[in-house]
């Protein structure tokens, strides 16, 4: 619906580059169309001819406004599918769903095997639009940046307590936009001259490949250009239905103003002028690191995200409190995020042996401390562990739990490995102790697809 893999089914992405190619032709064919009319007028030619002319305008310019709606309404569309997917009717059911969604895409991906660069891609839009979801909630709660249209939706949060009012005002005026913006914001990299740019006039070149300065700098300036006249040209506000003056009078300044709020959200993101595009910004470089399509990709860098957030934040970059919120929110490991932990026997004393575990739920009380469903019993695979905070002085992916590992004796420590299929990275082999494992595998059957089941 957002980011296929081929064209020709319809989605966001092809709505938008069919906007850049499509509806400039359509454009130029309506103003040749008018101009030529007002040619054969002044040269008297018969009404008939003209009235042709005019017909034939009239339909291509309820192209362009059909397929400017079309654009709305797949928007909306997607809008409320991921709503569907990451809202519940609590504050709770709202956090376990939301991550949820975040943990299957990341365990739907495969670390750097095949083209992961291209997937990765995909799913960014979709990981970024839930993350600005939760972080816009945060933000409405602790009143973290002042704005005028965001001021109006504090009330917003009643939605978890069962308001109808304001879980359809909500969806409507803050919910949509937010999505919209997340999934639109480098919308631009689908325009003809960005796409030649990123992949060669024949589509030779690596999308994907270190762009130079230059060309990173005419990246910039071409996504910004496309991406604002996208929000702003290309989609504007739906068609009233109905013949109700003052119920058409509300629809058309309701939705302008939701228009507005958009465009303002995406170009601030671009430009940092009113901190308000920071909604976006900080779940976009979190989305960098933890889905990178960068040819050095590893999993073991993925708990860095929120380290660059909190680095910006300390420099300025960011506002501070919007990036402390965010880290509340994410903690230091990734929803989806395979942690190997030392295990606690039945007096408290930690076991010579390692389990695994998944990341399963957002807002940790401690961010280093995740909360997770363990999937392994003595070394074996289960289906029915229990949910478990990971402390930091158990969790292998910091230095000094590891090294109480290894005092076990290399012998030891192929045997747990080989008991575990062998998933795990180059550097855990060749280290013994991983410091994280690879849960797709794992993930791949259905019966091991239940881990937010608290049953």
């Amino acid at each position: 619906m957002v980011y296929p893999k081929d064209f020709g089914y319809g989605s966001v992405f092809e709505d938008a580059h069919k906007y850049f190619t499509v509806t400039p032709e359509l454009e130029a064919e309506a103003k040749a169309t008018t101009s030529r009319i007002i040619r054969m007028k002044g040269s008297g030619r018969d009404e008939a001819a003209i009235a042709n002319m005019q017909d034939k305008l009239k339909q291509t310019k309820a192209d362009i406004e059909d397929m400017r709606l079309a654009r709305l309404q797949r928007l909306e569309n997607v809008s409320d599918k991921l709503i569907a997917l990451c809202e519940g009717d609590n504050w709770q059911e709202t956090q376990q769903l939301s991550a949820k969604f975040l943990g299957t895409l990341l365990l739907l991906t495969r670390g750097t095997e095949g083209n992961f660069a291209s997937l990765h891609q995909r799913f960014k839009p979709l990981y970024k639009a839930v993350l600005t979801l939760r972080l816009a909630d945060r933000l409405l709660e602790h009143d973290t940046i002042g704005h005028n249209y965001l001021s109006k939706y504090r009330d917003s949060l009643s939605r978890f307590r069962g308001n109808r009012y304001w879980r359809e005002k909500w969806r409507l005026e803050l919910g949509i936009p937010l999505i919209s913006a997340a999934i639109l914001q480098d919308i631009g990299l689908q325009s003809p001259a960005a796409l030649t740019l990123l992949k060669g006039e024949n589509q030779q070149l690596d999308e994907f490949r270190l762009l130079d300065e230059g060309q990173r700098k005419d990246l910039l300036k071409l996504n910004y250009h496309f991406t604002m006249k996208y929000v702003s040209e290309g989609l504007g506000i739906p068609a009233y239905v109905g013949n109700v003056r003052e119920e058409r009078d509300r629809f058309i300044q309701t939705h302008e103003e939701v228009s507005r709020f958009l465009q303002a959200l995406v170009k601030d993101a671009f430009i940092s002028k009113s901190g308000l595009g920071e909604i976006l910004k900080i779940p976009q470089i979190y989305v960098s690191i933890v889905l990178s399509t960068k040819s050095d990709y590893s999993r073991k860098s993925l708990p860095k995200g929120y380290l660059l957030i909190e680095q910006l934040a300390k420099k300025g970059a960011l506002n501070k409190k919007l990036a402390k919120d965010f880290i509340g929110l994410v903690g230091y490991f990734p929803q989806g995020f395979g942690i190997t932990f030392i295990p606690l026997n039945d007096n408290g004393e930690e076991k010579k042996q390692y389990e695994c575990a998944i990341v399963t739920e957002l807002n940790p009380k401690n961010p280093a401390e995740p909360m997770c469903k363990v999937v392994t019993r003595n070394q074996k695979y289960t289906t029915n562990g229990g949910f478990d905070i990971v402390t930091k002085s158990s969790n292998l992916y910091f230095p000094a739990n590891r090294k109480k590992l290894m005092r076990m004796g290399e012998k030891r420590l192929n045997e747990i490995m080989s008991q575990l299929s062998g998933n795990f990275s180059a550097d855990a082999v060749e280290n013994l102790v991983p410091s994280f494992w690879e849960p797709h595998d794992y993930f791949s059957y259905k019966k091991h697809q239940n881990l937010w089941s608290k049953k």
